[in-house]
């Protein structure tokens, strides 16, 4: 019988993780292969919560040379010398960069403890990060006889916490810039580089003159040294998919390939190279594990407030995001001003590689799993109504009623009736058109689990909305100071009915009409097709 084992959550060091006897992944091969490459100078970057600081961390015990925390990991059979090396270990994370005089309180303290540690104390300037840097370079080097290491970690939490304000983030550019200039400047006293965070800055805003670096983001040999493989969570943690799969029977009927294709769908998808390796959020794949049951973890430790704020200003709504063809230049561009949501989204794990075209060389994005798309389906919502507090959760309770057939379509029409006209008259007069209501209908069943696909294209046109219940298909045109007779006539006459020509259950054509006198449907109508 499958018991249940520790996965470590909040842990933050592999050396926890060995000594606390929590449930490690086995990256240490990756680790090796990176460490023996022929380059000196790195860089990776990750969406949140996908274990950069925990390959920091097992990067740091390997050049501090801690064997005796590897054994019986993979880099056990492959390393043989096991070097110690001097380790600077710059975690930029430690602290938010909301004002000026908190980049010097954060990256001064950095600097000390390393300062402190190789007893340097002549320091004519504090705030020349990079000459304090070579300083601690050069000692360290001079005291060990070793080349050194530097390991950054969140290189880009600096540029992140002052997005919204230009002018700061420039300031604190600079301050950054400053830190890393040695990086390149001191190689003959370096032997490995490694930079991590979540977006893409330009080498020149950021690392000055360190043209040098590999870049791994989309290397299809390190595509799965951050996250979770398929192969891993099949093999490594067949245990731990027992021990769920009978947590959640006491609740519902589970089989262990049942849980497996539920971990499936709302935590795996991301892609992060041609390859298209199927890798698994590693934070919500052990919160699961952990608690017993499958639910929405990653999405619930951040907000991408500034990236909601942005789609509402370029006036992009859910459905937009499903299938976004691109070439590799425009998802992986650098992020100096956010005003184009493609790359911030790709990059912040809100979207993933779906497929590649080799051909003409585009990638199509969408999100990557179930719990991605409802997340973000309910922060738009929120965004889209930030002054309603009300009926989110009403609306769930209707839809679920409708679902298991304790209500009719038509009387699911009336509680969104009611949804519709409880939204304020300061957001709905702001926004006087049929896009609108549509959006905020489908981000709200999105949100709430249901089946729901917007603009989906036919071979005359695009319908508003099909949703899909297990005993029914519906079609939902939207009009606006219209009629609802024409909504159903426009779903008739453009055969929207024909895509789902192969599916057993009925199609109902479904058409609603919003009055901007109430702002809410003043008319409907349902007709079986």
């Amino acid at each position: 019988m499958a018991e249940k084992r520790g996965y470590g959550i909040g842990l933050q060091t592999f050396k926890d993780f060995i000594e606390r006897e929590a449930v490690y992944v086995d990256k240490t091969a990756y680790v090796y292969k990176l460490a023996q490459a022929k380059g000196k100078h790195f860089f990776l970057s990750r969406p949140r919560r996908f274990g950069k600081s925990l390959l920091i961390s097992t990067l740091t015990a390997y050049f501090e040379g801690k064997k005796e925390l590897f054994r019986g990991l993979a880099i056990d059979q492959m390393e043989t010398e096991w070097k110690e090396y001097p380790v600077i270990r710059l975690d930029l994370s430690n602290g938010k960069y909301y004002e000026f005089e908190q980049v010097h309180s954060i990256l001064g303290k950095l600097l000390e403890e390393y300062e402190h540690r190789w007893g340097i104390t002549d320091i004519p300037d504090p705030y020349r990060y990079g000459e304090r840097l070579t300083t601690i370079i050069k000692t360290a080097y001079r005291q060990t006889g070793r080349e050194v290491v530097i390991l950054v970690d969140e290189y880009d939490a600096p540029m992140l916490d002052s997005i919204a304000n230009p002018e700061l983030q420039d300031r604190i550019r600079e301050r950054v810039r400053d830190l890393f200039s040695p990086l390149k400047a001191q190689s003959q006293y370096l032997r490995f580089v490694f930079l991590t965070g979540i977006s893409k800055f330009s080498q020149m805003s950021v690392f000055s003159e360190l043209n040098n670096l590999r870049i791994l983001t989309f290397d299809p040999e390190y595509e799965g040294i951050c996250g979770i493989t398929e192969e891993e969570l099949m093999t490594q943690l067949k245990p731990d998919i027992e021990w769920l799969s009978k947590s959640i029977s006491k609740y519902l009927p589970s089989t262990y390939d049942g849980t497996v294709a539920e971990l499936k769908r709302w935590y795996d998808g991301y892609h992060f190279s041609r390859q298209m390796t199927d890798i698994y959020n590693p934070w919500s794949l052990f919160y699961a594990f952990d608690t017993g049951w499958i639910d929405n973890y990653w999405f619930a430790t951040g907000t991408p407030s500034s990236l909601i704020q942005m789609l509402k200003v370029k006036q992009l709504n859910l459905s937009e995001l499903e299938n976004v063809e691109a070439e590799l230049e425009v998802f992986d561009a650098p992020t100096e001003r956010i005003n184009d949501p493609i790359p911030a989204l790709y990059q912040s794990g809100y979207l993933t590689i779906k497929a590649y075209n080799p051909i003409n060389h585009r990638f199509t994005l969408g999100f990557p799993n179930q719990e991605v798309y409802r997340g973000f389906a309910r922060c738009l919502y929120q965004y889209y109504c930030e002054d309603y507090v009300g009926s989110h959760n009403q609306m769930s309770i209707a839809f679920g009623d409708l679902r298991f057939k304790k209500i009719t379509f038509e009387q699911f029409i009336g509680a969104l009736q009611k949804w519709y006209a409880g939204i304020p008259y300061s957001i709905t007069n702001k926004n006087r058109n049929e896009q609108f209501f549509q959006s905020l209908f489908y981000s709200l069943m999105a949100g709430v689990g249901a089946d729901v696909h917007a603009e989906d294209q036919t071979s005359d046109g695009r319908m508003d909305i099909s949703l899909k219940l297990p005993d029914a298909i519906y079609i939902i045109e939207f009009k606006y100071d219209k009629t609802a007779n024409e909504a159903i006539e426009q779903v008739k006459e453009k055969k929207y009915a024909v895509r789902f020509a192969a599916d057993p259950r009925p199609v109902y054509a479904v058409g609603l009409n919003i009055s901007s006198d109430h702002r809410t449907i003043d008319s409907y109508e349902v007709t079986r097709l």
